[in-house]
């Protein structure tokens, strides 16, 4: 592999994970020699505009796929038909789509550190933002966290479905929201609280890989945590309420500073808020509503970030320097 001019694979390039990283890409920080793009059969032949250029989508084989020297995956479906190919190559992986966040040979990548062997998965959304928040805080003792994930953690069909909802509402005027595929009922001007499948004891899939991948990045394994994960009717971004029992007690000033010094954090002042809308402008997860609850001891505070942005494609891109230059 030539580490100055390598060839670049992006898997999922037509979805909205793969189009925020295609653009990340286009700024030139990563050294590419050729890039090649992969779509689904609808996209086939299609062009996408990269670095002055244009690039032909192509469908995904593994010939093709083993031929680059690192692939980018935000396409599950097509990532776990190719696995085995994949892993019997010498290709690096930085895997944006869950596949591989929940298994164990896989390192989960965080900002600030290096990336452990040719694959990494990068925890997903709001995950990532939780992650990068809580790790300078030390050893916990449990963690309560509510979710506000907007329609994009669905993906485009996520997106368009809250878009025509939302339109149809407000055209008919009769408070029915049309039709409803990708969530389990009508978003628009609602919230609901269930992102995944449910599963026993009315927790969702995706509330337990939540809790699986948090234990695997703070290496707790038996930490308590309690979550539920709720889609509201934004388009982009994601919000998380967060309240914690450190091991050790520590005073606001000397969390700030941890913070204030951790990788990807942008720590508010008083009066900011961190929203959704407000952490697209930053490359930051931004922090704030930061108080100590002096009867139980908790350490409670509100994240915003978007999950595209930061909580994919940058810290896929970091990954993929990292394992470039190895």
């Amino acid at each position: 592999m030539n580490a100055l001019s390598p060839c670049v694979g992006l898997l999922g390039a037509t979805g909205a994970v793969g189009e925020e990283l295609l653009r990340l890409l286009d700024d030139r920080t990563l050294p590419i020699g050729e890039l090649r793009v992969f779509a689904s059969t609808d996209s086939e032949g299609s062009e996408l505009d990269f670095r002055g250029d244009e690039v032909f989508v192509e469908e995904a084989d593994p010939q093709a796929l083993t031929a680059c020297d690192l692939l980018f995956c935000a396409a599950p479906a097509v990532l776990e038909e190719h696995l085995d190919s994949l892993r019997a190559s010498d290709t690096r992986v930085v895997d944006l789509s869950g596949v591989l966040e929940l298994d164990s040979q896989v390192p989960l990548f965080v900002p600030g550190e290096r990336p452990q062997g040719p694959w990494v998965a990068i925890p997903r959304g709001v995950v990532g933002g939780l992650a990068l928040a809580l790790r300078p805080l030390g050893a916990l003792r449990r963690l309560t966290v509510t979710t506000l994930e907007s329609a994009v953690g669905a993906g485009r069909r996520g997106v368009e479905e809250l878009q025509s909802q939302t339109i149809h509402i407000l055209q008919a005027m009769d408070g029915e929201a049309g039709d409803t595929d990708v969530f389990p009922q009508a978003l628009a001007f609602d919230t609901l609280p269930q992102v995944g499948d449910f599963v026993e004891s009315d927790e969702t899939t995706e509330e337990r890989r939540l809790r699986h991948v948090l234990r695997r990045i703070l290496e707790a394994p038996g930490l308590n945590i309690e979550v539920t994960r709720v889609r509201v009717p934004t388009f982009m971004g994601a919000q998380a309420s967060v309240s914690v029992e450190l091991e050790a007690a520590l005073p606001l000033s000397q969390l700030a500073e941890r913070w204030r010094k951790g990788p990807g954090l942008r720590l508010l002042s008083d009066p900011e808020l961190p929203t959704p809308r407000g952490a697209t402008a930053h490359e930051e997860v931004e922090i704030g509503r930061v108080r100590l609850n002096e009867e139980s001891g908790s350490l409670s505070f509100v994240l915003a970030l978007d999950t595209l942005h930061r909580g994919a494609a940058r810290s896929a891109l970091e990954a993929a320097r990292q394992l470039l230059a190895q």
